[in-house]
């Protein structure tokens, strides 16, 4: 039987009501946060439910690396990148051992 920690089943409840709130127009934002920051957050704090946008408008081809990776808020739990995307393999593995989601718009 497969298990699944508490902590990662309120990570992917929250990240689903966030997005659900934002469908509906309704912008989540930390207390803690300036309000001109681009990612949302529930603010729960060891929770990660931040949404980050990858700005890519500068490439080509976009193409998603470890460093992107790396660079993002300690709360991200999901990052979106453009449709197209190239996912390196390094990048991958970054996203996998941080157990964030990948959303391509």
């Amino acid at each position: 039987m497969e298990q699944i920690s508490l902590e990662k089943i309120i990570q992917m409840v929250a990240r689903e009501v966030v997005a659900e709130l934002e469908k509906r127009g309704i912008q989540v934002i930390s207390s803690g946060e300036p309000s001109n920051h681009s990612a949302q957050s529930t603010g729960t704090t060891g929770i990660r439910t931040k949404s980050e946008k990858i700005d890519m408008s500068s490439y080509k081809t976009p193409i998603l690396t470890e460093n992107h990776i790396l660079r993002l808020h300690e709360l991200a739990g999901e990052i979106i990148v453009p449709k197209g995307t190239i996912v390196t393999p390094k990048a991958r593995e970054a996203i996998k051992q941080k157990q964030l989601t990948i959303r391509f718009e």
